[in-house]
């Protein structure tokens, strides 16, 4: 659930963006604030509880944009302001999205869903590892310790440097598990490797981790185009 701040002193404007927050799956409204100064001492003192912030620009005292140029670092925020003439300085402060008034339900779950994608690929970066069950416990793996996955019938055999776990699960399961570190490729219907133990290859075999792998043809250009090769 994203929490949901508004910041705008117009109250047609505020019901409005209320009422969308309420209606859209994955949204909390949690508060709004005509005072652009009040909303920037609670975004100060609640930075970590707030997920997405609606910001009028046009706003007496403070604007959106000097509210923007007197933070470092912001939750994501969407503009709000009827003058198109703001964008190009709103995205220089790296804003999410831009909506004009009166916002369209259609844009507004536009913005909201560049918010989600957002999330889900800070998310995926976080995600550095996977949980293997070994013998009844579920045990944490990093993914920067996995040599190289290797497919064998119903089963993926995952190979650490000291050690190995039979998994029962297909390569392309693993594939997707793996699929949020950038060090992990498949270079075979029944190879995946970790390019950080990646020794030395040619145009049919790679040697990880002091293992001969194969290279399939339909992988190896996609294996090229990913390394460093001078």
């Amino acid at each position: 659930m994203i929490n949901c701040i508004i910041i705008d002193d117009d109250s047609v404007s505020v019901n409005l963006m209320k009422h969308f927050i309420s209606n859209t799956e994955g949204l909390s409204f949690i508060e709004s604030f005509s005072n652009p100064i009040v909303a920037a001492n609670y975004i100060r003192k609640n930075a970590t509880d707030i997920g997405l912030i609606f910001l009028d620009i046009e706003m007496p005292e403070m604007s959106g944009i000097e509210l923007l140029e007197s933070f470092k670092e912001l939750p994501p925020v969407i503009l709000i302001t009827s003058k198109e003439k703001y964008a190009v300085k709103a995205f220089d402060h790296n804003v999410a999205h831009y909506l004009i008034k009166p916002v369209e339900y259609g844009k507004f779950l536009k913005g909201v869903e560049r918010i989600f994608e957002l999330n889900e690929a800070k998310n995926n970066q976080e995600l550095e590892y996977i949980f293997i069950k070994d013998n009844g416990l579920m045990c944490k793996v990093a993914h920067k310790d996995i040599c190289y996955c290797e497919a064998l019938g119903d089963y993926v055999k995952v190979h650490l440097k000291e050690k190995s776990y039979l998994v029962t699960t297909t390569m392309k399961n693993m594939e997707d598990k793996l699929k949020t570190s950038k060090q992990f490729i498949r270079v075979h219907s029944s190879y995946i490797i970790n390019v950080n133990f990646l020794e030395n290859f040619d145009s049919e075999t790679s040697i990880v981790a002091g293992k001969i792998i194969p290279i399939g043809n339909k992988y190896r250009a996609s294996l090229q185009t990913r390394l460093n090769i001078i």
